[in-house]
């Protein structure tokens, strides 16, 4: 323990100075302008030299000052994302790729979430720009009329994904949702099913989500089977899968092919399915959307559309990269989105009992 004595002051450590730039410049017996390169510009000084400065400057304790580069030459290295939620692990999928694709470049990426509708999104996006962000990566269409007169002025580069959108107003790295949806309908109506059901996100604010809608509305008008108008609209949640089954349940049992426009909410409806009783896909059968890295351990296994969230998150980072790099300009690019066939939808049952009939 140490003790003060009455009026003596306890002697300080002398703090060590902090080396600078100057001191470098002396002990490496360059310039101030040659260290300078050697960290900013190595291609302007030789091996030789750069070496000897930055060991110099490890011996010394100095580091450049990440925040005065900055200021220098106006780059922030910094790239940002408004994303729905990062409670959704395929949204995180995405941004881990986009994020470690602009790492390996020495970016740093800042995150915002907006919910899932996109019409007033602006100022969580703005606010990104505002603290340096040098490009963005958005998700799905630009709904926000403030974010769109903001994009229509030549700011910093900017990409949108999730949604494949021929006119929209910057590049969209993404796949077709009605596409992706109407193949989930093909395969369940190969199977025989006419009685359809679908549970569904908000359309408001959401193109993919009205995307899906129509699809399914489309198909099931086109091929005149049943159920164009038995959509349950919920939140994205596995409790509100289970909401959403038991009403499907309940308002339309002669439902046999449940559309969940997200894994999330199928997780839901099989869980609840079970303990109701209700065999999958037996007795009902469920398909989701995303391939989300459960959907494959669910009982039974689940069928779902798979997203190239992977894709997405690299090739905006590539993109963006390369327009801040050489001012490439992003482009449009759609993706392949594609149905993974597991064990959550059979036949119908009473057409099941007909094929077994004729099969004897």
């Amino acid at each position: 323990m140490v003790r003060l004595m009455p009026g003596k002051r306890a002697k300080q450590p002398k703090l060590k100075k902090k080396a600078g730039v100057f001191d470098v410049a002396r002990e490496a017996g360059v310039s101030v302008a040659t260290v300078s390169r050697a960290f900013n510009l190595p291609d302007l000084v030789s091996e030789d030299v750069r070496r000897r400065v930055l060991a110099t400057a490890q011996n010394l304790g100095y580091a450049a000052n990440p925040a005065a580069k900055a200021l220098r030459s106006r780059k922030t290295h910094i790239v940002g994302a408004a994303i729905p939620t990062l409670d959704y692990a395929i949204f995180a999928k995405m941004i881990n790729h986009f994020q470690d694709s602009f790492a390996q470049h020495g970016y740093m990426t800042i995150v915002a979430t907006t919910g899932f509708e996109h019409a007033n999104v602006f100022e969580k996006v703005k606010t990104l720009v505002d603290r340096g962000a040098e490009a963005l990566l958005l998700v799905g269409a630009i709904e926000d009329p403030a974010l769109v007169s903001y994009l229509k002025q030549p700011h910093i580069p900017v990409v949108t994904t999730y949604s494949y959108l021929p006119d929209e107003i910057v590049p969209c790295i993404g796949f077709d949702n009605y596409a992706a949806t109407q193949s989930a309908m093909e395969y369940l109506a190969d199977l025989g099913h006419r009685n359809f059901a679908m549970i569904a996100g908000s359309p408001r604010g959401s193109d993919r989500q009205r995307a899906r809608i129509a699809a399914y509305k489309d198909f099931v008008g086109s091929r005149n089977l049943h159920g164009a108008a038995n959509i349950i609209i919920r939140n994205f949640t596995i409790r509100d899968g289970t909401e959403a089954i038991r009403a499907i349940l309940d308002k339309y049992p002669e439902t046999t092919a449940v559309v969940c426009n997200t894994d999330v909410m199928a997780f839901g409806a099989l869980s609840e399915s079970r303990r109701l009783g209700i065999r999958v896909p037996q007795d009902i059968s469920i398909v989701g959307f995303d391939d989300a890295e459960y959907a494959a351990q669910l009982d039974p296994p689940l069928t779902t559309i798979a997203v190239p969230a992977e894709e997405m998150g690299r090739l905006a980072a590539e993109m963006l990269h390369s327009s801040l790099s050489n001012g490439e300009p992003p482009r449009f690019v759609r993706l392949d989105s594609h149905l993974i066939v597991r064990k959550s939808a059979c036949p119908p049952r009473a057409l099941k009992q007909l094929r077994l009939a004729a099969a004897v």
